[in-house]
């Protein structure tokens, strides 16, 4: 989209200062904005770039992360939309911000973005450091941001990449930078060059090592084709001949039959001695003895042993027969196992006939105590129980008895015991009263202490119970007794069979086994003898067939290792000839190769010659287009910087400053520098001065620099006609505001322009109101002041000026 034609009003939520929603109307030609500081005049022209092209430079310049800050405090998402009566998608120029990220499309394209950025938007906080801006901000390629805008109006680009292109044909080391291939032509021949000198010496020292190699293949040839000369020999045949000999030539054969008789020498030589005759005779002799006095053993003490043990199994399951270790042994087993159940059972039988007596000492005990605690209740039975508490009561009464009248019943003692007053009777009586109360304690703490000893008696009784035998277990265990105590008199009395008996057993199987190693002897002689035999046969050796072990080992063994110690000469021979061979043929090939490398080499060599002498004809060329292009530059440059953009900023820069001696220019570039655009001034008289920085006022650098962004707005036509001015009256006094009053009007109504201009005063809006009124049918001036208070939203007070007619004029 390349116009701003169709654009009618602007929508904002939340953005910035702008609390709540706003919606400004865009149709009017001239728009002026006013409002307190704070209420979102330069919010309301930074939403609307975020519309137009998606970004706010002024605010990314200074912060990346720009977009975390733009929601109004206390809301969640900002909104920024622009609607248009010809707007073709409803999403474009619509952006919604939260949590730092935009979600949106920009009203512009790319490039109407950028142009809207840098020509038709001027921040307020870009105003005071354009020139700056403008001269030591660095684009791309050490240019400065004027100077890529001057080369994109004078259509420079392509001129300078010609220039730049062709700079360096002038130089050779240069040259090589413009085109590569320069560079890698001089390489390729370099390289080439040291190619063919390699292949040649790879050449010769492939023939030295081919005629060194050649010489022990030969030897082999010989010996593994006799009769032929090496000239006969064709090398690319005697592969296939070495292939067709036998991989071993009967090797594998003879070295088998070598090891064969090798363990077969080995075999004999580890054979026992032969006995003789006679000790065969011996040995079969003693064996027969031996076998029958173990027979007679094993029938006799064998039998009696055996039963003895088997009788003892049934309390002890796993005790070993003889058989299955030996006599000695088995019975030694049986009489430890015997006595240690002896002494266990007389243990068991001792305890229980001690619990026995100990129980009945505790049943008499027990007997004596209950005899004692039934007189000690017959006792207690004809003594009171209140003798105490009555003597006690009687001891009360007795301070009172002064008569012989008694104080209980009123009678006159002295009826009763005419001998004896009634005081002295009350004395004897509690006397006597006391005396059985102290009785009656001490038999208390006395049954007290029977009936413990009672108790303790009876609680041994019954755990001394408990650890009796029952009287059938008793009787069991007796009987067990009896069992191994006959079982042990048996046991003593073989021990002395048995142990004769394990040595007559051992006897027998020595002897056993003497005799079958004896047979073993022979039939491995026997074996070894019919191996060696087999071999002689399979050698045609029929005349070692009668001839003793040692001859016939011997003489094969020497046969055979003659054999092979032949046949390895021969395999080392076909070895060496197949190595040799294979080394002489890579050899052939690799020659071959290197030979057909080294004349490509020389082929190319030539051809690379021939294309670096073409480059320098080129670079000749190029060095000469370069040098036109150039100059062609230097004087567009300075014939656009004299006759168009210097003219069209001094005119503006005077019409708002008339009185300013020093007007800032373009400086004209007197070398071809890359960066040609920078600035200085000219005095009216044609003086040169200094930069615009160091010759002019605040107020006159501020004009300079509005003056810049305005000349270099309309040096390129009405691509889009839009001026966005954020407060650009920054320290200027009050000529210079009425000719930029002028100026806006001139630009609006000439040019055809929009103009959108925020300011911070009061006086200066109504003034600007003023000066910028209708001046004729169908022309407008939509004032906007933005009002807002604490708590509140921001509310826009919108006042549309439309052309009225003059009455005293009329």
């Amino acid at each position: 989209m390349s116009s701003l034609d169709d654009v009618l009003q602007l929508s904002v939520t939340d953005f910035r200062s702008i609390a709540g929603t706003v919606t400004v109307q865009l149709d009017a030609p001239i728009i002026l904005i006013h409002g307190p500081n704070g209420t979102g005049k330069t919010s309301l022209l930074s939403a609307l770039e975020l519309a137009l092209t998606g970004d706010i430079r002024s605010m990314r310049d200074d912060d990346t992360n720009f977009a975390r800050h733009i929601v109004h405090e206390g809301a969640s998402e900002a909104k920024v939309a622009i609607t248009g009566k010809h707007a073709s998608v409803p999403a474009v120029g619509s952006f919604v911000i939260a949590n730092g990220v935009l979600t949106g499309t920009p009203y512009l394209d790319a490039r109407d973005r950028k142009f809207f950025a840098e020509r038709c938007y001027l921040a307020q906080s870009m105003l005071g450091r354009l020139l700056d801006i403008y001269q030591k901000s660095k684009v791309e390629d050490g240019e400065s941001a004027l100077t890529q805008f001057v080369k994109d109006l004078l259509g420079l680009n392509q001129l300078d990449a010609l220039v730049d292109g062709l700079h360096d044909a002038g130089h050779k080391s240069r040259t090589k930078t413009l085109v590569p291939e320069y560079r890698a032509f001089e390489a390729r021949i370099e390289r080439t060059t040291q190619d063919i000198a390699q292949l040649t010496s790879e050449l010769s020292e492939l023939n030295q090592n081919r005629a060194t190699v050649l010489a022990p293949l030969n030897v082999a040839l010989a010996a593994l084709f006799p009769g032929e000369t090496p000239d006969s020999f064709d090398l690319a045949t005697v592969g296939d001949r070495l292939r067709a000999l036998s991989s071993d030539n009967g090797l594998v054969e003879a070295t088998r039959r070598l090891t064969e008789l090798r363990s077969l020498d080995s075999a004999w030589t580890k054979l026992p001695k032969d006995a003789d005759a006679r000790e065969r005779t011996d040995v079969e002799a003693a064996e027969l003895t031996a076998v029958q006095e173990a027979d007679a053993w094993r029938t006799s003490t064998g039998v009696q042993l055996e039963e003895v043990i088997a009788s003892l199994r049934i309390t002890f399951p796993d005790l070993p027969s003889w058989s299955s270790t030996d006599p000695a042994s088995a019975a030694a087993t049986a009489s430890q196992r015997v006595t240690s159940e002896l002494t266990r059972i007389k243990g068991l039988l001792d305890r229980d006939e001690f619990s026995g007596k100990r129980e009945n000492e505790l049943n008499e005990s027990i007997s004596k105590e209950e005899a004692r605690g039934q007189l000690i209740d017959s006792q207690l039975a004809g003594v009171a129980k209140d003798a105490g508490d009555f003597a006690g009561a009687l001891a009360a009464l007795l301070p009172h008895v002064h008569t012989e009248d008694c104080p209980v019943c009123g009678r006159d003692f002295s009826q009763v015991s005419p001998t004896e007053p009634l005081s002295i009777h009350l004395q004897k009586t509690i006397a006597q009263l006391t005396a059985d109360a102290g009785k009656l304690s001490e038999l208390s703490r006395e049954k007290s202490s029977s009936s413990g000893r009672l108790a303790q008696l009876r609680r041994e009784l019954g755990s001394l119970k408990s650890q009796r035998i029952e009287e059938d277990a008793r009787a069991s265990t007796i009987m067990v007794q009896a069992n191994m105590s006959e079982a042990k008199v048996a046991l003593d009395r073989l021990a002395a069979s048995a142990a004769s008996g394990t040595a007559i057993l051992t006897r027998e199987a020595s002897l056993r086994g003497q005799l079958a190693s004896f047979r073993e002897r022979d039939r491995s002689a026997s074996d070894l003898r019919n191996s060696l035999i087999r071999i002689a046969r399979e050698l045609s050796r029929q005349d070692l067939v009668n001839e003793p072990f040692d001859t016939v080992l011997k003489s094969l063994v020497e046969q055979v290792q003659a054999n092979v110690t032949r046949l390895n000469e021969l395999q080392s021979q076909r070895s060496v000839a197949s190595q040799s061979l294979h080394t002489v043929l890579s050899i052939d090939q690799r020659r071959t190769i290197v030979s057909s490398e080294l004349s490509k080499a020389r082929d190319k060599l030539v051809i690379l010659k021939a294309a670096v002498a073409e480059l320098e004809k080129l670079k000749a060329q190029a060095k000469i287009v370069g040098e036109t292009a150039q100059s062609a530059r230097t004087s567009i440059v300075r014939r656009v910087f004299n006759d168009s953009l210097n003219k069209l900023w001094r005119d503006l820069f005077i019409r708002l400053a008339p009185t300013e001696p020093y007007v800032p220019a373009f400086k004209v570039p007197e070398t071809d520098s890359k960066d040609f655009a920078k600035l200085e001034t000219v005095h009216r008289n044609g003086k040169k001065g200094g930069t615009p920085g160091s010759m002019l006022s605040a107020g006159n650098l501020n004009t300079a620099a509005l003056t810049l962004f305005l000349a270099l707005h309309f040096s390129v036509g009405a691509r889009l006609p839009w001026l966005v001015l954020d407060d650009p009256v920054q320290n200027m006094d009050e000529v210079h505001i009425a000719q930029f009053a002028a100026l806006l009007r001139t630009i609006s109504r000439a040019h055809g322009t929009k103009v959108v201009i925020a300011v911070h005063e009061r006086t200066l809006f109504d003034y600007l109101k003023l000066e910028l009124s209708p001046a004729f049918e169908k022309d407008r001036l939509l004032a906007l002041e933005l009002r807002r208070t604490a708590g509140e939203s921001t509310r826009i007070v919108p006042d549309l000026i439309t052309y009225l007619v003059d009455a005293v004029a009329a």
